[in-house]
Formats: structure tokens, C-alpha cells, sequence
């Protein structure tokens, strides 16, 4: 006789819920066990920054949206001795420039500070045509007057501002190191889009830093959030079809690689389609 004719145990799971089935010729009996389930969490839930992270540790970012302040920080560090534009961050303008832009025939680039983007690429293009917007005046005002280039635009206008005075969409929409600085994302991207329907984020990744498990909020305190490659990617995905990341394996080179959503290289280049 075949033991499994006479008794089997077996495991159901039904709402939520789990129970062991133990039947004895024929006879089921059921009893309810606990059962230490994670829902799937929905799409909307991603943009809770006590839930994204999901590692075994709760990131809360900082409380304060202080900006970017880009050129008071960077005068300020000139006249202490250092160096007005790191050069890691140069070379993250340069790559996508030297990357993503053929075929390109006009740009807008939102947070643009300082026009690093525009400084290192626009005189390589001249056929492409620049707007560069930054909402930090004292910035603006400084880059009209120190890297004026003629096909490039530079203005403080807010999304929705350049939306109503360039309602044709643009070939392509950057933001550069600037999404770390929101502390509501999701009303930026939800503008952000709107703008383009090629576009390229870029910012830090979270998970560069040595001890990721023990940061709870960003070191540097004018970043609100940051995100690793699996936050970054699934976000974007629910406004493009298509995303893939990038990044550049020494940040002090300009030679870039496609990386999946596990990266810790230090800079993650979103680059989304639709």
C-alpha cells in the first residue's frame, strides 16, 4: 500500500494566509499557521522613503530642503583654496555629452546651475540649441555673465513656466544632480516628463558609500534623499517605457558603462524613452 494513499501533509495558501493540510484516508484536516508574508507594494508606495529601502535598515534622508545654493558654495570654496567645480561632477556632464546627444537638435536642462552642462558641451555642438534653467538667481545672473555662449539660453524659469513658453517638447530634457535636492520628487517628475519624451537624470548613488547599512540620511546636507540603482530605475519606470543606467566605473575618467539596479559605482546616469 502506498503511504501517500494513506497520509500526506501538504501547505495552502489563500488570501494572505497559510495553512498546513494534513489528510489521513481521506480526511483533511486544517490548521492555521502564521504566516510572515511581505505584500507587494504598489507603485505609488515607492515614493514613501520609509519603505524603499527594504535592506534591513529605514533611510529617512534629511528633514530640511536647503537647495543646491551652487554659486555661493563654490565661490566660498575657490577663496578657501579648492577647486570651483569637482572634477568628478565635470566628468558626468561630459559623458553625456559625449554620449547622448546625436541627433539631439535642442535641450533643456532643468537645475542647471552653474551651466557646467552647457560650459563643456555646447561649443562642441554648435548646432544644438541650450536652455538652461536655474531657479537660484544669484547663479543665473553669475553664469550670463561669466560663460555666455551663443546657442545656449540661460534663465530662472520653473517647469511649468517653460512648459507654457516652449509648448513644443524638446528632443531631449536633462537634470543633472538635482533630484537628490527635492524633497518632493514625484511632483518634479510628474512636471519633469512633461518636458521631453527622451530624458536623462543624473545623481549620486546611495549605495556608494562604504557602511550604506549604517546611513540613514545623506551626509551632505543639502541632499534631502538619495537613491540607490533599484530606486532610481523602478521610479522612472512608472513615467518611461524604457530606462537604462549608466555610470562611470572611475568617477575622474570620462568612460561610461551601462550598470544594472545592484551598481554601488558612484554616479547613476538615468537615460529614459518613451
Amino acid at each position: 500500500m502506498n503511504l501517500k494513499n494513506v497520509f500526506s501533509i501538504k501547505n495552502e495558501y489563500k488570501n494572505n494566509k497559510k495553512h498546513k493540510i494534513i489528510n489521513i484516508l481521506g480526511l483533511n484536516i486544517k490548521f492555521k499557521q502564521k504566516y510572515n508574508y511581505t505584500k507587494i507594494l504598489s507603485p505609488s508606495s515607492i515614493y514613501n522613503s520609509n519603505l524603499i529601502s527594504q535592506c534591513g535598515y529605514k533611510y529617512k534622508g534629511n528633514e530640511n530642503e536647503l537647495g543646491c545654493g551652487n554659486i555661493e558654495i563654490k565661490l566660498e570654496r575657490v577663496k578657501n583654496g579648492g577647486v570651483f567645480e569637482w572634477e568628478d561632477m565635470i566628468n558626468c556632464n561630459k559623458v553625456i555629452g559625449m554620449n547622448f546627444l546625436n541627433g539631439v537638435k535642442n535641450i533643456v536642462n532643468i537645475g542647471s546651475g552653474v551651466g557646467t552642462f552647457e560650459y563643456y558641451n555646447a561649443k562642441i555642438y554648435p548646432n544644438i540649441n541650450f536652455l538652461a534653467s536655474e531657479m537660484d538667481q544669484s547663479s543665473t545672473r553669475w553664469v550670463i555673465e561669466n560663460r555666455n555662449i551663443q546657442n545656449v539660453t540661460y534663465c530662472d524659469y520653473s517647469i511649468e513656466e517653460i512648459l507654457e513658453k516652449y509648448p513644443q517638447k524638446f528632443d531631449l530634457a536633462i537634470s543633472i544632480d538635482v533630484i537628490e535636492h527635492i524633497k518632493d520628487y514625484k511632483s518634479f517628475l510628474d512636471k519633469f516628463v512633461q518636458l521631453s519624451d527622451y530624458a536623462i537624470i543624473a545623481t549620486p548613488n546611495r549605495d556608494r558609500y562604504y557602511k550604506k547599512e549604517e546611513i540613514v540620511a545623506p551626509p551632505y546636507k543639502y541632499h534631502t534623499q538619495e537613491f540607490d540603482a533599484g530606486e532610481l530605475y523602478f521610479i522612472l519606470k512608472m513615467y518611461y517605457k524604457d530606462v537604462k543606467l549608466y555610470s562611470l566605473p572611475n568617477p575622474l575618467k570620462t568612460e561610461i558603462v551601462e550598470v544594472g539596479i545592484c551598481s554601488s559605482y558612484e554616479k547613476l546616469i538615468a537615460v529614459c524613452k518613451n
